[in-house]
C-alpha cells in the first residue's frame, strides 16, 4: 500500500497544479468583464511589462548579468515600430517584427563588446549605452519627433479586424504573455538553462567543465532583449504616442525591482513583481498629489518610494516573493519528513 501511495502522489500534485492553473486561466480571461475600463487599460500595461520583465528574469535569475538598457532596448522596440509606421507607412506587425529584431542586434553587438565584462562593470557599460540611446532619441528629432515624442502610430489589426478597445488589447497581450512565460519556462528547464544556473553559481567552474561562460552570457542578453523589442513595439501600438521621457533610466531600475520583487529563482515571479508594483505606482500617481496638494511632487516620491523600496528588498526579501514562498515550501517538506 505504501508503494501504491508514493507512485500515485506525484501524479495527484500534478492534477492540483493543473487544476491551479485551468482555473487562474479562466479567471484571468473573466477579469476584463468584471472592471472598469481603467483597470482593463492598467492590466494590459501590466502585461507589456511583464514580457520585458521576463527577459530581465532570465537575464539576472539565471545568468547572473544586471543589465540597465532594457529600457533602452524597449524604446528601439518601440520606435522602430512608430518610425516604419508613421514615416513610412509599413505595417505595424512589421515595424514589430524589425524592432525585435533591430533589439536583438543591438544586444549582441553590446554583449560583444562587453563579453569580457563583470558585475557592476557590465552594469555600467549597459546604462552607458542606455544613456546614448535616450540622447539619440532626443536628438534625431526629424525620426523620431525629439522630445515631443512620437505621436500616430497606428494600431494592430487582423485584416479587416481592429484590435481596438481595452478588453481586445487585454486578451491579445496575455495571450503573448502565457506564450513567452512558457518559452522562458521551458530554455530554464532545458541543458541550456541549466548551464545558465551552473554558470550563475560559479563560473570558474562551469568553464572547467568545459561551458562557454561567454557565449551562453552573450545568447542570454540578446533573448532578453528580443522579449523587450516586443514589448516595445507593443507598448507603441497600444498607446499610438511614444516619448523619451518613457524610455529612460528609472524605467530601467523599474524593470529590475518589477524582476527582483517578484523572485529572481522563478520565471513566474516577474509577473508577481509587475503587478505589485504597477498597482504601487499607480496608488502613487493618484494619492500622493492629493495628501501633500502638490500635483508637481509626485516624480520625485516616486522615485524616493523606489529606491527605498529597492533596499528594502535586497535587505529583507533578497530571493523575492516567490522564493520566500518556496523557502517556506522547503521548510513544510523538510518538517514533514
Amino acid at each position: 500500500m505504501e508503494r501504491i501511495v508514493q507512485v500515485h502522489k506525484p501524479a495527484a500534485i500534478g492534477m492540483k497544479r493543473w487544476g491551479l492553473v485551468v482555473l487562474g486561466v479562466i479567471g484571468a480571461a473573466a477579469l476584463p468583464l468584471l472592471v472598469n475600463s481603467y483597470l482593463t487599460s492598467v492590466l494590459v500595461i501590466i502585461g507589456i511589462y511583464c514580457i520585458t520583465t521576463v527577459g530581465v528574469s532570465l537575464l539576472m535569475g539565471f545568468a547572473g548579468l544586471v543589465s540597465l538598457a532594457q529600457a533602452a532596448f524597449w524604446g528601439v522596440g518601440a520606435y522602430a515600430t512608430g518610425v516604419m509606421a508613421v514615416s513610412f507607412g509599413i505595417s505595424p506587425w512589421l515595424g514589430i517584427v524589425l524592432g525585435v529584431l533591430l533589439s536583438g542586434l543591438l544586444a549582441f553587438g553590446l554583449g560583444w563588446i562587453t563579453r569580457n565584462l563583470n558585475g557592476h562593470y557590465f552594469s555600467l557599460a549597459t546604462l552607458g549605452f542606455g544613456i546614448v540611446l535616450n540622447i539619440v532619441l532626443i536628438e534625431e528629432s526629424e525620426w523620431t519627433g525629439g522630445s515631443s515624442g512620437l505621436s500616430g502610430i497606428p494600431g494592430l489589426s487582423f485584416g479587416s479586424i481592429s484590435l481596438s478597445g481595452d478588453t481586445a488589447w487585454y486578451y491579445f497581450v496575455w495571450a503573448i504573455v502565457l506564450l513567452c512565460l512558457f518559452l522562458c519556462r521551458n530554455l530554464v528547464h532545458s541543458g541550456w538553462g541549466r548551464n545558465l544556473r551552473s554558470m550563475h553559481a560559479s563560473q570558474a567552474a562551469s568553464e572547467s567543465m568545459g561551458i562557454h561562460t561567454g557565449r551562453y552570457r552573450l545568447q542570454a542578453f540578446v533573448i532578453s532583449a528580443l522579449f523587450t523589442g516586443l514589448s516595445g513595439g507593443l507598448y507603441a501600438c497600444y498607446m499610438s504616442f511614444i516619448s523619451p521621457a518613457v524610455f529612460n533610466f528609472d524605467m530601467s531600475i523599474k524593470f529590475v525591482i518589477m524582476a527582483v520583487l517578484g523572485g529572481l529563482v522563478s520565471i513566474w515571479g516577474s509577473l508577481v513583481g509587475v503587478v505589485v508594483v504597477t498597482l504601487l505606482v499607480e496608488a502613487l500617481r493618484q494619492y500622493v498629489p492629493v495628501i501633500l496638494q502638490d500635483s508637481s511632487s509626485g516624480g520625485a516620491i516616486e522615485v524616493i518610494f523606489f529606491g527605498v523600496l529597492l533596499v528594502a528588498i535586497m535587505v529583507y526579501l533578497p530571493n523575492g516573493i516567490m522564493g520566500m514562498f518556496q523557502k517556506r515550501k522547503s521548510n513544510m517538506r523538510v518538517n514533514a519528513k
